[in-house]
């Protein structure tokens, strides 16, 4: 019994020390930094979460101008913007500041001297150089430039613009974009798919939406679920275009209220325009509903782009008929442009369906990408969603119809 309480004291005495040590450890171990901040101010309201990126924003946008000076580069009609979006998954918005600039550089400099100017500092401030490509502002031929963030939030990809430099030389030609376009690989190949008449119901663009790939939604205007079709894409971060009515070859076989059409004068083209833009949440860029007499004639064209290019839209022309000047005259205009390629589903039956979107496969490898067109109709949903794996196999990427433009 003695032996036992003589363990028991032992073992009161370790622990009494190990406390002792444990305490005087902590006493001498400095303080944690805290967590490194998440790049975003967390506000609840009554519609969700708001994550807002506007400080991170004011950073990235000093840092470019530290960069830019540094290069002795003075950027020119300067354009601020706050903007929003909602998140995806989850109530709530995404919150941010951006900007645009002209960036007129020596013909000595590179577009690669542009970036190693700026990488540094953006980088610092919690930004970096997300990538280049050929655009234009105001009309003028330029190589923009975007620096913002590219991360992961929750469990999504997240890519935030907060300056766009549309960048070119002093000599009015254009810097080489830095890396070049890769040769594109036998069996490799970009594909967006444009899914119009969106706004009559919901069900095939909640299927479309959730499809988990990229897909282009072409909203009509005016109609019942016209304003839940694009909020539905928009939430699920997908491309929204308006599907702008325009007047066919028969004009009884117009399906919708309002249409512009050849008798129109310039300014009511314009203005009814403006009014269908409007009437859609989010929309970057506009292609034609029907149209086949209005795409071949060129002053209703000039008027309706003329509208785009002072919007800095993008214009993808359905391609109803041959005889179509869309895409020629955008071109003219120095609005970004595409065209249609192909019509998935002139027939509702998934196998025909499914036929063409194999057919959009080969087309995309012979060509390096392929835009086409199918319509928000329960069939198309199924054909799309069963091919994604075939499509994929065949090392088909898909894309939203922007990123495929001239």
């Amino acid at each position: 019994m003695a032996k036992k309480k003589s363990n028991l004291k032992w073992i009161a005495v370790i622990i009494a020390i190990l406390a002792a040590v444990i305490y005087y450890q902590s006493m001498q171990t400095p303080e944690k930094s805290p967590s490194p901040s998440p790049g975003y101010e967390l506000e609840k309201t009554g519609a969700g979460v708001v994550l807002d990126f506007t400080a991170r924003a004011s950073k990235i946008h000093t840092a470019v101008d530290s960069g830019l000076s540094n290069a002795a580069l003075t950027p020119r009609d300067s354009k601020e913007e706050k903007r929003e979006v909602s998140r995806k998954g989850v109530e709530g918005i995404i919150r941010w500041h951006t900007r645009s600039m002209l960036v007129v550089i020596p013909e000595s400099m590179s577009l690669e001297g542009v970036e190693q100017a700026l990488t540094p500092l953006a980088n610092k401030a919690g930004g970096k150089i997300i990538g280049n490509e050929p655009d234009n502002y105001n009309g003028v031929p330029a190589v923009r430039l975007d620096v913002g963030i590219k991360d992961v939030l929750n469990s999504e990809p997240l890519t935030l613009v907060m300056d766009r430099l549309y960048i070119i030389k002093a000599n009015g030609t254009l810097p080489s974009t830095t890396p070049p376009k890769p040769k594109v690989e036998v069996g490799a190949g970009d594909m967006a798919i444009v899914v119009d008449d969106c706004g009559y119901t919901m069900e095939p663009v909640v299927g479309f939406a959730d499809m988990g790939r990229p897909i282009t939604f072409a909203v009509l205007p005016y109609r019942s679920y016209s304003n839940e079709a694009a909020a539905r894409a928009l939430s699920a971060g997908h491309l929204v275009m308006l599907h702008l009515p325009l007047e066919p070859i028969d004009a009884s076989a117009a399906t919708e209220p309002t249409v512009i059409t050849v008798t129109m004068s310039d300014d009511e083209i314009k203005q009814t325009v403006i009014k269908a833009l409007a009437s859609i949440p989010g929309v970057k860029g506009v292609n034609n509903h029907q149209g086949s007499r209005a795409t071949a004639d060129r002053r209703v064209m000039q008027a309706v782009l003329g509208v785009l290019k002072s919007q800095n839209l993008f214009f993808i022309d359905s391609r109803t008929i041959g005889k179509t000047v869309g895409a020629e005259v955008a071109r003219q205009l120095g609005v970004r442009t595409g065209e249609n390629e192909l019509f998935l589903d002139n027939s509702s039956d998934i196998g025909l369906i499914k036929k063409q979107l194999r057919k959009a496969v080969d087309m995309a490898h012979k060509n390096g990408s392929v835009t086409v067109i199918g319509h928000a109709r329960p069939n198309t949903v199924i054909a799309v969603r069963g091919m994604i794996p075939e499509m994929e196999a065949a090392g088909i990427r898909m894309v939203y119809a922007n990123q495929l433009l001239n």
